[in-house]
Order: structure tokens, then sequence, then C-alpha cells
């Protein structure tokens, strides 16, 4: 059954098909889903985990412009007011709201942002946190690595995880980009 509160927004980005999913009568963010490699997977992972129908907003367009912006080198610019963290514990909201934090081309550990939410030893509920970010891109979870510089996990893969990362560092060295997100 669709839950006529929520709708979805596909959209094609250079990497793929991503999609937004939002509360239509306010436009806060639910839901960023990364890009898959068709439009097809994408609805079909959207009718998997959210019961919504398609629809859009100023607000989501905007948003969506700016992902596909961003693919295309450019920070995305987003007020964190937009984003629904409302199911998360405060400590996974605050976990959130640090790496959202992080610099366009730069990146830090799991045990950085440990330290920086007063939990040195939390680096595991970081991980677990950043496993489950619902808002990736915008809560830039890929600028996470492990201590020893390797990757580490990502949604999307790791091999999309280092394309994003190798793309921002080429964007800073270059001086293309400045940071905008909020």
């Amino acid at each position: 059954m669709i839950n006529p509160l929520l709708h979805h927004h596909i959209f094609e980005t250079i990497f793929g098909f991503a999609a937004i999913v939002f509360k239509k009568d306010n436009s806060s963010v639910k839901r960023i889903f990364l890009p898959l490699n068709s439009k097809a997977a994408s609805e079909k992972l959207l009718q998997e985990t959210h019961s919504s129908s398609p629809g859009h907003t100023p607000k989501i367009l905007k948003l969506s412009s700016n992902i596909q912006a961003y693919f295309n080198g450019t920070p995305i610019s987003l007020s964190m007011e937009s984003i629904d963290l409302s199911k998360l514990s405060d400590l996974e909201q605050l976990v959130l709201k640090t790496v959202a934090t992080i610099k366009y081309g730069t990146t830090q550990t799991y045990g950085q942002i440990s330290e920086q939410i007063g939990r040195s030893r939390a680096y595991r509920f970081v991980g677990t946190t950043l496993a489950k970010n619902p808002f990736p891109l915008v809560i830039p979870c890929h600028r996470i690595v492990r201590a020893d510089g390797s990757p580490g996990g990502f949604a999307g893969g790791t091999t999309l995880k280092e394309r994003m990362l190798s793309m921002e560092k080429q964007n800073l060295r270059s001086g293309e980009c400045h940071e905008t997100i909020k």
C-alpha cells in the first residue's frame, strides 16, 4: 500500500539514476539513494524499501539538480534543516551532523569522528551509523576512511566511493570547486 504522504523523485546523473524520498507536504527529505545503473533498478529499490509515489516539489528539484551537479564536480548546497533525522537516536544524529561538516575533497577516519563526538572508542558505532546513513552525499559518509587510509565500506560500493573521492580531490586541486554545504 502506498503511503500518501511519501513521494519519490528519480533522476539521472552521469553516475546512474539516483532517487530522493520525501514528504510532499513540507519537502522534508526522508532518504537519498545513490545512483544505480538503470532507472528500473532505482524503481525496484524504491518499491522494496518505501511505499511512495512519484512526485516532486521545487525544493526536491533543486536538491536533485545539486546532486547532478555534484557528480559533475560541484559540492552540494543543502541546509541540514531539509533533512529529517527524527528516526535516528541523538548519538546517531550527532555522528551524521559531525560528518556533514567534512569539507569537499578531504577525508577523516572513523576514529577521528568518534573523537569529535566525545566518544573516542565509538569508532565501530560511527561505522555502523554511517553504514545506515539515509542521506549520502548531503552527509558525505564517502569521506570517511579507515585509519590505514583504505576506503572502508560504502553503500554504493568501494568503487563508487573511490571514484567520488578521486573526483573531489581532482576538482579541489584544479580549483574548480568551492565549498557550499551548510
